[in-house]
């Protein structure tokens, strides 16, 4: 199970996005622009989730509009009523939309997202002298 925290996602892009996992059970798929994901009986490999999707000068509101909606929102049993979805899907704050996406896009909590300002540096790789062959 994700924890209940706000997660950092992407699309194997480098872009990164703060988002809440609403339904931790990999059985959702998307439908398309302007419907809400549908949640199968199969293994999807994606999760019910909603995410982030403002410019990035509007960033330092997501993770408070973000733990309001985490808040507020009904328990993922309840999801799987489609009526209810979108009903949620519908009051969700402007900024926000609602993606089935796939687990291996979940890297992590937002607050230890990678490029975070303040992060502690990755350790660069030892450089290797090149030999030059005397003549």
């Amino acid at each position: 199970m994700i924890p209940a925290e706000i997660q950092t996602g992407n699309y194997g892009i480098g872009a990164f996005f703060p988002l809440i996992i609403l339904d931790p059970a990999p059985l959702w798929q998307n439908q398309g622009p302007g419907i809400p994901p549908l949640r199968g009986t199969e293994d999807t490999g994606r999760l019910l989730a909603v995410r982030w999707c403002a410019p990035e000068s509007a960033a330092a509101h997501a993770p408070t509009v973000l733990s309001r909606v985490a808040e507020s929102a009904p328990p993922a049993q309840a999801l799987h009523d489609t009526e209810r979805l979108a009903a949620f899907r519908a009051d969700l704050p402007q900024h926000l939309n609602l993606i089935a996406l796939t687990t291996s896009f979940v890297i992590g909590p937002w607050s230890k997202r990678p490029g975070r300002h303040g992060a502690t540096p990755q350790p660069s790789p030892p450089r290797i002298a090149r030999l030059t062959q005397a003549a």
